[in-house]
């Protein structure tokens, strides 16, 4: 029996951004750090490799400059912020085009960041969904990049029910 793209997807619907103030704020460590992400990102990527953290990952992004070196082996409420957006736009941007996407405007804060893309990224999924209105014309390019990340999400959704149905 198939079932309909919108009830392939629907479990993705799940997903709903960690809040700022959700985030733990008295520093984790990189294990921590990396549970924390794969359980907040499981529903768009499942527990398999497509939405996966590292350890080696996180070494890499902070030799990169991505995000800032831990405190005494913790990581903070800003650092895993940055972490929670990257694995988001890694699944369709360079490692060079999330750094520019990265860079709060002047005067903004990483927290402002932050939460626009959580309620950006938030309206896609449940615009993806059939749950919110259609999405808009994007107006920046982390419009765009969020976009195409989440629906990247989607397309993972559909391509894992293909191949469990044998299609």
């Amino acid at each position: 029996m198939s079932r309909d793209i919108q009830s392939v997807i629907s479990p993705i619907g799940r997903y709903r951004p960690i809040p700022w103030d959700q985030i733990p704020d008295l520093g984790l460590y990189m294990d921590q750090v990396v549970t924390f992400i794969a359980r907040a990102y499981e529903p768009l990527y499942g527990s398999g490799e497509h939405g996966s953290l590292s350890p080696s990952m996180i070494n890499n992004y902070v030799k990169s400059k991505l995000i800032p070196r831990p405190v005494g082996k913790k990581y903070s409420r800003e650092q895993i912020a940055l972490l929670l957006m990257i694995v988001s736009l890694k699944q369709t941007c360079t490692m060079e085009e999330i750094r520019r996407l990265l860079v709060p405007p002047e005067g903004d804060t990483v927290q402002a960041l932050y939460d626009a893309f959580c309620l950006r990224f938030s309206h896609v999924i449940q615009s993806m969904c059939g749950e919110a209105a259609p999405i808009g014309a994007p107006q920046s390019a982390l419009d765009f990049a969020i976009l195409s990340s989440g629906y990247s999400a989607g397309c993972a959704a559909a391509l894992a029910y293909a191949q469990e149905e044998g299609k």
